[in-house]
């Protein structure tokens, strides 16, 4: 007995492909999460912002003076 014949000589390299498509689809869903959260976090920092100036009612002051 050979070592030749120990040897998996299989030419069946269809498991890489489907190895390598996993890892670019997971890349490709990283990046598309992280770009979902970047624009969600833009989101309610713009709320956040917008809640902070409606607060505070500019005219009140005005508006006491004239009842």
């Amino acid at each position: 007995m050979s070592d030749d014949e120990d040897l998996d000589t299989d030419d069946d390299f269809e498991g890489d492909d489907e190895a390598e498509t996993t890892a670019l689809s997971e890349k490709r869903q990283f990046a598309i999460n992280l770009e979902s959260r970047r624009r969600l976090e833009q989101k309610l920092e713009e709320a956040r912002v917008r809640r902070q100036t409606q607060d505070y009612d500019f005219d009140l002051d005005f508006d006491l003076d004239f009842d």
